[in-house]
């Protein structure tokens, strides 16, 4: 028999053509800071985190009034001549540590009391420890947590009604691929960027609910830099402290932490432009994977949802939707608890 020609709700059905994006490890053409010189001038941006030099650097170029936090050392004169150099408004170190609420107030309250307004925050301070859940101090998990998770949102929930209210606003949550998997001896790691991929989603679908689509917020997973944190988390040190049959597998692991940082900064500094909002706002983004490349399959994006999304897989047809193919049924055979 002939082929049948197909209506237009089968065409319909039919998924959009997806390309796999170039991968990238350094700052490429569409992200070059020149396109983005005084970008995003005159707006006020909160950046957390000790190993945030890039960030900053990167959101200098693009003008910003930085709001920088430091837990415990501050930073060098040398970084805030670095930023004026590069173009940014005005530079503020600000000591807060970020697990507390008081502190995270505290940055909060400063950036508006100097510039009445935020428009911009970057959630980069982070904590990420190596061993065993089962012989971590539940401090040092709880610690952890704090910082990877509690401090984003007690700041995400400082800033938003600023937001609300300006109508504007960008979040980029500095998550992990480690949210996204299980990673043994990582534990407390996984589970706080894996809440903060989703607590971005959540909020972000709070925001579209009310129209707010000028209030866009990322996860992203800044690339394997060999910051601080991670040369102490795999240095030999971390790993003779691992079960015997897991220290050769995290022996070599730095070798894979070979990413420019000013990738991810630019990235962010790109998303906090707008240029991804209509489809990547709420998702979770590698920043190795080519911006341009990603936006250019918008169909694809709008298409699937759970694109760039955190989702969960199940055999056969089942869908994480919690109604089976079908629908809802009576049992054939029906039985009272406890079944005799």
């Amino acid at each position: 028999m002939a082929d049948q020609p197909q209506d237009d709700n089968q065409q319909s059905q039919v998924p959009p053509a997806q390309f796999t994006p170039r991968f990238r490890t350094d700052i490429y053409d569409f992200i070059l800071p020149a396109k983005f010189r005084g970008a995003l001038k005159g707006q006020v941006a909160i950046i957390t985190g000790a190993l945030g030099r890039a960030l900053a650097e990167s959101f200098a170029v693009a003008g910003t009034h930085l709001v920088l936090t430091y837990h415990r050392t501050e930073p060098p004169a040398e970084l805030r001549e670095q930023c004026v150099k590069f173009g940014a408004a005005s530079v503020e170190f600000v000591k807060c540590d970020v697990s507390s609420l008081e502190g995270c107030e505290g940055v909060v309250g400063r950036a508006l009391e100097l510039h009445g307004r935020i428009d911009i925050l970057v959630n980069n301070a982070g904590a990420n420890g190596l061993g065993p859940m089962y012989a971590q101090d539940p401090r040092d998990f709880i610690r952890e947590v704090a910082v990877n998770f509690h401090g984003p949102y007690y700041l995400m929930r400082l800033v938003i009604p600023h937001f609300r209210e300006q109508r504007r606003g960008c979040v980029l949550n500095i998550a992990s691929r480690a949210g996204t998997v299980a990673i043994p001896y990582s534990t407390s790691y996984c589970a706080s960027k894996a809440a903060l991929i989703n607590l971005t989603a959540c909020t972000q679908k709070e925001m579209d609910v009310e129209g707010l689509e000028d209030v866009h917020l990322y996860a992203l997973h800044p690339g394997g830099i060999k910051s601080a944190m991670t040369l102490k988390k795999y240095a030999q040190e971390s790993i003779s402290t691992l079960p015997a049959p897991a220290q050769a597998a995290f022996a070599n692991m730095l070798d894979i932490y070979n990413d420019s940082p000013y990738l991810n900064g630019m990235v962010c500094v790109a998303l906090a432009t707008g240029v991804g909002k209509r489809v990547l706002r709420g998702r979770y983004l590698d920043v190795g994977q080519d911006l341009e490349d990603v936006l250019a399959q918008e169909e694809a994006l709008r298409a699937d949802p759970e694109l760039y999304m955190l989702h969960t897989r199940f055999l056969g047809e089942l869908t994480n939707s919690g109604v089976p193919p079908g629908g809802y049924h009576a049992e054939e055979v029906k039985f009272e608890f406890p079944g005799f």
